[in-house]
């Protein structure tokens, strides 16, 4: 691509990098000028101006937006049109956004005048919510990087994916403390119906029994015999140990604890746990019973986006986990 000023007399058909208001003249930078704008501004007085113009090898910013964004979008994201270099991509559902961070680096470190920008992995968002951009920087760009993106992800699933939420049959347990009020209790669940109707689900079967191992463990069962897919606990005490009373009625139910704990603040006292046929069980933390993000709900988009969470899943939740600071 050519660019710099040059003489209006030889301007026709360059595209305006600035836009120009000269006298009564007033146009738009990105203008292809026409053979009558390039006479008006030179009648004007108008000496030179500052074009681009592409060449056989370039393809024009709209054109290169266009060919990024249709090659990256995914299940449940759709590209809008392409205007002044920008493609935004649009959720057509809600849900998880999912991608993968190398593959979005390896696109962006192909060509400077390509750039792609997206909301963080596994954001919760909304139909019609723009959830990416491309952006392409100069008026046109190398056939070749277009082509290079293309064939790097030639193969590959689409980049940008969202995935819905699957409607579970949940239950739910809070155990307690003698004495504990029973206002606590319901403002807890009050808590957890609207954090399950953002993720458009809801609490099928509650128990609410004494913080003790075998009631727990009782309340288990009968939630996984009556059919829940996922449980969720809620103690009148925090785990902070697999030796605790919570986790050992999970393995006394027959279930195991994949992983104890996670570094994100709030959220460090979560627990996950499976049952036998993928059922998940979470064991929240204490900040769950607010309706501020926590790492509860982390875990929890993912599992009801029908994303398996690993112990090497939480581990990694570190970047970006410091999710409110404390003052000094």
């Amino acid at each position: 691509m050519k660019f710099g000023r040059m003489p209006v007399a030889e301007a026709e058909g360059g595209i305006l990098a600035h836009s120009v208001k000269y006298q009564d003249i007033n146009l738009k930078k990105g203008t292809v000028l026409s053979e009558e704008q390039v006479r008006l501004l030179a009648f004007a007085g108008c000496e030179s101006v500052v074009i681009a113009r592409l060449e056989a090898t370039d393809l024009d910013e709209n054109e290169t937006a266009r060919r990024i964004a249709v090659l990256i979008a995914g299940k449940n994201v759709r590209p809008q049109r392409s205007r002044t270099g920008r493609n935004n991509i649009l959720a057509e559902s809600s849900g998880l956004l999912v991608y993968d961070i190398g593959r979005l680096d390896s696109i962006n470190m192909t060509d400077e005048a390509i750039t792609l920008a997206v909301l963080p992995p596994y954001s919760t968002v909304t139909k019609g919510q723009v959830v990416a951009t491309v952006k392409i920087i100069p008026y046109g760009v190398d056939k070749a990087s277009v082509s290079g993106i293309e064939k790097i992800q030639s193969g590959l699933p689409p980049l940008l994916g969202i995935n819905g939420y699957n409607r579970l049959d949940i239950g739910f347990i809070q155990t307690f403390y003698p004495g504990m009020k029973e206002a606590v209790l319901d403002k807890t669940r009050n808590v957890l119906d609207n954090r399950l109707q953002r993720l458009d689900n809801r609490v099928s079967s509650e128990i609410r029994c004494e913080h003790e191992e075998g009631a727990i463990a009782e309340a288990l069962e009968k939630l996984l015999n009556g059919g829940c897919e996922m449980i969720l606990i809620t103690g009148a005490s925090a785990t902070a140990d697999r030796r605790d009373v919570i986790p050992v009625a999970i393995e006394t139910a027959g279930g195991s604890i994949t992983h104890l704990g996670m570094p994100v603040e709030p959220g460090n006292l979560l627990a996950l746990g499976e049952f036998s046929g993928g059922h998940s069980v979470v064991v929240m933390p204490g900040c769950a019973r607010s309706p501020a993000v926590n790492g509860f709900d982390w875990v929890l988009e993912r599992l009801l986006a029908g994303i398996p969470v690993t112990r090497e899943d939480i581990m990694r939740m570190g970047t970006g986990g410091y999710i409110k600071g404390s003052p000094l």
